[in-house]
């Protein structure tokens, strides 16, 4: 019997340890699971996108000038760069396919630290969930940016803590300094971290600060490309919401509203609860509290405090700091899981609602958030003529189009290798570059993107407008715009600005002269901007926010188009304007939805505040039928009125109906046949008009499949009171166009 009990009592250890065994490969099937959704996240349509601005900056910069002062960061992350293309090649899935190898292994580590300090294989199974779906992680692995390397190397330099490797945590850390300066804002806290830990870590940290210093030298790089943005401070308070944006939506998108009906509000709110709980949860561990502290608050602090005196700033700097802000909450949340496992449905729910939205958003169209290099750059090299060449401003996004050119080499314009605000175009630095490199051409493709920057007045395009004329226009996704202009002979444009207007100049502020203007010659379609160049000169400083409104007016002076901007544009405001300098200035107004053909006149309106600086009356300029039928959903409403081939659709007053006061109303016509008259008559109470459809072409007939808007000004009744608006086709007199009733005004005294 005692032999029995020995076997009895020696097989309960063995059942006991195979149910552990199926318990952990349970576990290790699911965390086996997570990190296959991790790849899959990470790889759907990885190379289906163009490259944007910034990953082809990368790819451009590994393939030509890796030594050279270009970029702000270290070169480790373009050195393995341009060894992966040279193995894997250099499609948008290969270049991309590098992040996608760093994001993974941030999982991996994520998961072992968070295991590692939680003890459990709960916590490793939770945070292989949250780093697995994490929409800012999954974003940052799908591009071709140093992003993804950096938060592993701070992945790596944590679990190096975790373990109390200190050899580990120096290699990640001082690899990390030369892929991101950013790593750099992690030293502090490795050092606190190490030297808690006693004297014998001190050589360690000598090691880190020595080895670090290359690394900090090369960030002095940084402070001369920090001259190249805009001078301010950074808003800390939103700052701090963009950083937290980022993490639910994807980082390019923070701090921007998204889509319309893209639930992000709702997502960011039940992410921002069940993270809170987390992380409260997971400070209660001291090891946890250790390192969201040196991880997480340190990095923050002082990555914001390095970067206050310049407004540039991007959330995807702070990806090794959020590994130390996610890591205790990960904790927290397997530690409540163990205590409370009905608590786990709802916080699945939460983190559903917090994740999804975004990842379904950006990984089904993610060329919707990337500049379409590609498209645009294939697009002008097949469109573009053996007479013709390629304009490209802003210069500095050279690399960008370089990454996909075949055939052609535009020219840059300014010839900036980095971006610079402090370069503002004007006449004299454009023209002489025109002249010689269009000479024996016959039109350009002008290619636009960072414009805003250094071309903010649209020096360039005014100039090619002026040379010939601009015969087609495309939009891509970015706000890549690409413009044709065509000449029949290159004719260079003259030195002196002055010489391009019939006009001696006439002041009309302080120190700012109007030189004139230029108009497009013949007919334009209503569906196309109208664009007017205008001359201006600087004989001092200038005033900020002198701002310019370009109107679009027919004879009687009813408005059918207006856009109102800065002088310069919205990026140079007339504070900046140099002195003396010519600047030459294009503006476009687009004609209303449903304008009528006819002669209209643009009116050149300078103001700042309430002050008039001029009110200038152009020549008039002939606007023909639209290119494309005109779409507004107001046509497709059911009829208010009906006639034979004529169905009123929609009725607009263009102000409130005041007794004994003029009031313009806009009526919305679909043709679906040939009216019988192209006359239109009003009626209000006693009040009655009748103008032609189009006063400008009185005599034409519309025809089937015409969509207009006209507007007329009528009279209302000295009487307040309720009344109803009566339209009838031609006089009113025949009983066969007689009047119907579309709509009731209320007249107020």
């Amino acid at each position: 019997m005692g032999a029995n009990r020995g076997a009895g009592g020696g097989g309960i250890p063995i059942v006991g340890h195979g149910v552990a065994q199926m318990k952990r490969s349970g576990w290790t099937a699911l965390d086996l699971t997570l990190l296959g959704l991790a790849f899959g996240l990470r790889v759907y349509r990885l190379g289906a996108a163009s490259l944007w601005y910034d990953e082809a900056f990368s790819v451009d910069l590994a393939r030509h000038q890796i030594w050279q002062p270009v970029d702000a960061h270290p070169p480790l992350f373009y050195l393995t760069l341009r060894l992966w293309m040279a193995l894997a090649g250099p499609s948008e899935f290969a270049v991309r396919f590098l992040s996608v190898m760093a994001g993974m292994l941030t999982v991996a580590l994520f998961a072992a630290t968070a295991m590692r300090i939680g003890r459990s294989l709960m916590a490793r199974t939770v945070a292989l969930g949250v780093a697995a779906t994490l929409p800012f992680w999954v974003w940052e692995s799908r591009e071709a940016r140093m992003y993804a390397a950096l938060g592993f190397w701070a992945a790596l330099g944590l679990y190096g803590m975790a373990c109390d490797s200190p050899r580990l945590t120096l290699f990640a850390a001082l690899a990390g300094s030369y892929t991101h300066y950013a790593m750099l804002w992690m030293v502090p806290g490795i050092l606190f971290l190490g030297l808690r830990r006693g004297p014998s870590r001190i050589p360690w940290a000598v090691v880190l600060l020595a080895g670090a210093i290359p690394g900090a030298l090369h960030a002095l790089w940084v402070g001369r490309t920090q001259g190249a943005f805009w001078p301010g401070t950074l808003d800390l308070g939103r700052i701090l919401m963009v950083l937290y944006q980022a993490q639910g939506l994807q980082a390019r998108m923070a701090g921007f509203i998204p889509p319309a009906g893209f639930p992000w509000i709702p997502g960011l709110i039940a992410g921002a609860g069940v993270a809170g709980i987390g992380l409260i949860a997971g400070l209660r561990r001291r090891a946890a509290r250790s390192l969201f502290l040196a991880f997480g608050l340190l990095p923050l602090a002082v990555g914001l405090g390095l970067l206050y005196r310049s407004p540039k700033f991007h959330p995807h700097y702070f990806m090794g700091a959020s590994i130390g802000f996610w890591l205790p909450t990960a904790i927290g949340w397997a530690d409540g899981f163990r205590r409370a496992r009905s608590a786990f449905l709802p916080a699945l729910i939460a983190w559903g609602v917090f994740v999804l939205p975004a990842l379904s958003w950006t990984l089904g169209r993610a060329e919707q958030v990337k500049d379409d290099w590609r498209s645009a750059v294939r697009m002008v090299e097949a469109r573009k003529g053996p007479e013709e060449a390629v304009v490209l401003v802003s210069g500095f996004a050279l690399p960008a189009y370089r990454v996909y050119a075949r055939t052609t080499t535009p020219i840059p314009l300014p010839a900036d290798p980095v971006a610079d605000v402090r370069h503002v175009l004007d006449y004299e630095t454009v023209i002489p570059v025109l002249n010689r490199t269009l000479t024996g051409t016959q039109g350009a493709w002008l290619m636009q993107w960072g414009d805003e920057i250094n071309d903010p007045a649209q020096v360039v395009a005014a100039a090619l407008d002026w040379i010939g004329d601009e015969i087609e226009a495309f939009a891509f996704t970015g706000g890549i715009r690409v413009r044709h202009f065509v000449w029949r002979e290159f004719r260079p444009l003259p030195e002196e600005p002055e010489a391009l207007f019939d006009h001696t100049g006439q002041p009309i502020g302080p120190n700012l002269i109007w030189l004139g203007y230029g108009l497009p010659g013949g007919t334009l379609p209503t569906d196309r901007p109208l664009p007017v160049i205008a001359g201006w000169q600087t004989m001092g400083p200038l005033p900020a926010g002198v701002r310019v409104s370009l109107r679009l007016e027919r004879e009687d002076g009813t408005l059918w188009g207006q856009w109102d901007g800065a002088l310069g544009g919205e990026t140079w405001d007339t504070a900046r304007w140099p002195w003396p300098r010519i600047v030459l200035a294009r503006y476009t107004v687009e004609a209303q939805v449903g304008t009528p053909p006819g002669r209209y006149r643009p009116r050149l309106v300078v103001y700042r505040g309430d002050q008039v600086w001029l009110a200038a009356q152009l020549n008039p300029v002939d606007l023909v039928s639209p290119q494309r039928p005109y779409r507004d959903p107001r046509w497709e409403e059911p009829p208010r009125a009906r006639w034979p081939g004529l169905s009123l659709t929609h009725v607009d007053l263009e102000g409130e109906p005041r007794a004994c006061q003029p009031l313009t109303l806009a009526l919305w016509w679909r043709v679906d046949g040939h009216p019988a008259s192209n006359q239109v008559s009003l009626r209000i109470g006693e009040v009655r008009i009748t103008e032609p459809w189009n006063p400008a072409q009185p005599d034409r007939a519309w025809g089937p499949g015409e969509r207009w808007r006209t507007r007329h000004r009528l009279l209302m009744p000295c009487a307040p009171g309720r009344y109803a608006l009566e339209v009838a086709l031609g006089e009113g007199e025949d009983p066969s166009r007689g009047w119907q009733s579309v709509i009731t005004v209320e007249v107020r005294p």
